[in-house]
């Protein structure tokens, strides 16, 4: 049963905890990485035996197809969780990092560095794989974290947090560094916003989510929102690449917030590419939902609305719309777009550079599925998330952006002058 003075107790060790943590040298950071690592791997078939469990649960319940997806510790999933940790390990530590440096006209010599964002929380909802991956993160930037889970992933993300403990503990570094709340009761969330402890919240999740805690934060909030993502097929597309981006962007992983919801065409790909993509789509077993255009390709194609173009399905489903122009294509995504990953096909060069120029998204992609943009493809070992947010990160947040900065001053007797 939760109670009050259990997360003041957790935000108190957490905020002891950081400053050991802010000062850790990076092989101490990648001992306990790699110690994890090999303790996840130990313990790989009582994590994924528990997650299995919860999976099932999760479908006997009939919770939503989407979350019960990102539920799922698959092999795969699990084998990336581990080898996200070495790559972190691999990274270069961001902490102390010059960012500028210069000498003033009096000889005061100013530094620019990066440090540590503080004690950082992370709401999140299902994927137990991202307690993992966030803690990971947090620590390399010397950051303390507190992470609240789904309650669907609950027996998962614990079983892993006392993995972490232990990881930690083994190491010499205090166990508060990573913390995790236990209660699935809503208020904790809303304590958890509304006390003094945390230097920023991170949450990743839905709608709902979103709300409570716009409604409820009192310190600075890094969005981690809806990916109601585009690909706009250009008139000049190679027809090959285009399938391919196309089906992969809706298909390799539908339940994902950098899937493709919206797929925009240029309209003189009318007659030869688009039916061969409704076709590919149709064998993935993707329900479409199309302009009257597309309609008229065959039987079995929904309306397409204003309603549909604002929905992040997390599921094979999507629109099909035909536009005369990038320009009706930018309309579109400027009107129904939410700022997270956008994707053009295309061979020509201006017209590419014109999409990344005009598109306000917090990644714009040329000819590549809008599923590459993640920590681990991009080669940042992780990710906390793709924040949606405009101010301190945008897009894929890895290492540097879980760091601020201070001004290291240095002077002799350097005073004020009138």
């Amino acid at each position: 049963m939760y109670e009050r003075k259990g997360l003041e107790d957790i935000l108190r060790d957490a905020r002891q905890s950081f400053y050991r943590t802010q000062v850790l040298k990076p092989r101490e950071k990648n001992a306990v990485l790699l110690r994890l690592s090999l303790l996840l791997q130990k313990e790989k078939d009582l994590v994924r035996h528990e997650n299995q469990k919860e999976y099932t649960k999760a479908l006997e319940k009939g919770l939503d197809p989407a979350l019960c997806d990102r539920l799922l510790l698959t092999e795969n999933r699990y084998a990336q969780m581990i080898q996200g940790l070495h790559d972190v390990a691999s990274l270069p530590d961001p902490v102390g990092r010059s960012v500028d440096r210069w000498t003033n006209a009096d000889g005061l010599l100013i530094e620019k560095v990066r440090v540590p964002l503080g004690v950082v929380g992370v709401i999140y909802e299902s994927r137990p794989n991202v307690t993992v991956e966030v803690f990971s993160l947090c620590l390399k930037a010397g950051c303390a974290v507190v992470l609240r889970g789904g309650s669907e992933a609950l027996s998962s993300n614990q079983i892993l947090v006392n993995m972490i403990k232990q990881a930690l503990s083994e190491e010499g570094i205090p166990e508060g560094a990573a913390s995790f709340l236990p209660w699935p009761d809503r208020q904790a969330v809303v304590d958890l916003l509304s006390m003094n402890g945390l230097d920023v919240v991170i949450p990743r999740g839905g709608a709902g989510l979103m709300k409570l805690v716009n409604e409820h934060a009192r310190v600075p909030v890094l969005k981690h929102d809806q990916g109601i993502c585009h690909i706009y097929v250009g008139a000049s597309a190679d027809p090959e690449k285009a399938l391919a981006v196309v089906v992969n962007a809706k298909t390799s992983r539908p339940s994902t917030c950098n899937a493709m919801e919206t797929l925009l065409v240029h309209s003189s790909h009318r007659q030869a590419l688009l039916p061969k993509i409704v076709d590919a789509l149709r064998e993935k077993e993707v329900l479409v939902y199309g302009c009257p255009e597309t309609r008229k390709l065959g039987e079995g194609i929904l309306p397409a609305s204003p309603d549909t173009y604002r929905t992040e399905f997390l599921s094979l489903a999507l629109n099909i719309r035909q536009v005369g122009s990038l320009d009706e294509a930018l309309m579109h995504i400027r009107e129904y777009g939410s700022g997270h990953t956008e994707a053009i096909v295309t061979r020509d060069l201006e017209e590419a550079d014109r999409f990344q120029l005009e598109v306000d998204s917090s990644c714009v992609m040329v000819n590549a599925s809008t599923r590459l943009h993640d920590g681990f493809a991009f080669g940042l070992g992780a990710e906390v998330g793709i924040s949606t947010s405009r101010v301190h990160a945008r897009g894929t947040m890895g290492l540097p952006e879980l760091t601020t900065t201070k001004y290291l001053v240095r002077g002799d007797g350097h005073l004020r002058k009138p």
